[in-house]
């Protein structure tokens, strides 16, 4: 027997659409790797990540630890291409540590 679509996913799918403008787009991404900073990297990461910004399509990222930055500043490729595959499309072009 066929499983009915998931009217929940195509709601979802249609309300991010409509959150997601040319005005807004940069607070669109910002609030997407919000919903996701900890459970791709980590409860230590995000618990000492100060502030997610994006701007001109790059990612800045505040980390209050040093030795941690450095690890950052070394898979900061990894986290651009895990957070694009997370939102579907070649949005971020450059991960940027601070």
């Amino acid at each position: 027997m066929k499983k009915a679509p998931d009217n929940t996913t195509a709601l979802k799918d249609a309300f991010m659409r409509l959150l997601r403008t040319n005005k807004n787009e940069a607070g669109y991404f910002k609030a997407r790797t919000r919903l996701v900073w900890e459970k791709f990297f980590g409860k230590h990461v995000a618990d000492n990540t100060r502030d997610l910004m994006v701007r001109n399509r790059k990612l800045y990222v505040y980390v209050s630890n040093a030795p941690l930055r450095n690890q950052l500043l070394m898979v900061r490729e990894g986290i651009r291409t895990r957070l694009n595959e997370e939102f579907g499309e070649e949005y971020l072009e450059e991960v940027v540590i601070k």
